[in-house]
């Protein structure tokens, strides 16, 4: 088997794990089900504490990584977009698609990470504080993967009235997405080969982590909402 070969075949294994946890996915099926504003009010916040979460671990990721090609491309499409330039940082989005919902920004910037955020968070910065660039990078890069922004937007905007400028975050995301995981993951593939002390089933076991506490997230958000939801 050559290389290509070999490195799409790994490729079509991460992208089978991710595509089996979105597939049981809590958040979709309490937003396809029921969306509230109040349930989106709750997942604006928790959100809003994810990626700002998710900021600081790129970073361990950077910090760790002696290539120079995967420090750009991290730096340019998972740091300095998503926050160092205010008109694309997906945090400040979230703030104003949480304004239109009836947050204000200090609720926002104050939201506290439900406990199974919380334990999800802990297994991200394990996964890339402690570990290799290259398991990092895989972690990160396959939480960016088969998301479903692409049909969240749409349905913000039809049951919970908002415009399309407020469904930014939403529109976005769908974009990036397809830049930033898939990016990531082809990065680490190709730098795989290099590092011979990480094995691919170290490699795949690590993405299985970084799904489950990817399902831990947002699990925990829809349950929480349909909770909220039963209190009226």
């Amino acid at each position: 088997m050559g290389v290509t070969t070999s490195r799409q075949s790994l490729y079509e294994r991460i992208e089978r794990i991710c595509v089996d946890y979105r597939s049981r996915d809590g958040w979709v099926a309490y937003s396809r089900a029921g969306l509230t504003r109040a349930g989106a009010r709750l997942y604006c916040q928790q959100h809003g504490v994810f990626t700002r979460h998710s900021r600081r671990v790129w970073a361990y990721v950077v910090g760790q990584c002696p290539e120079v090609e995967v420090r750009r491309f991290i730096v340019r499409e998972n740091l300095f977009d998503e926050e160092g330039s205010e008109e694309v940082s997906h945090y400040q989005m979230m703030v104003r698609m949480g304004q239109a919902l009836g947050l204000t920004a200090q609720e926002m910037d104050d939201a506290q990470p439900l406990p199974s955020l919380r334990a999800a968070m802990l297994i991200w910065e394990t996964l890339t504080k402690d570990r290799h660039w290259l398991i990092g990078a895989a972690v990160k890069g396959a939480v960016e993967m088969k998301g479903a922004a692409g049909e969240e937007g749409p349905r913000w905007m039809e049951r919970l009235g908002l415009s399309r400028s407020d469904c930014d975050f939403w529109m976005l995301h769908h974009e990036v997405d397809r830049v930033h995981g898939p990016g990531a993951i082809q990065l680490v593939l190709k730098y795989l080969p290099q590092y011979p002390e990480i094995s691919e089933r170290a490699l795949l076991r690590a993405v299985e982590d970084s799904q489950f506490a990817l399902s831990l997230f947002r699990d925990g958000v829809g349950a929480a909402a349909a909770a909220l939801d039963a209190k009226g």
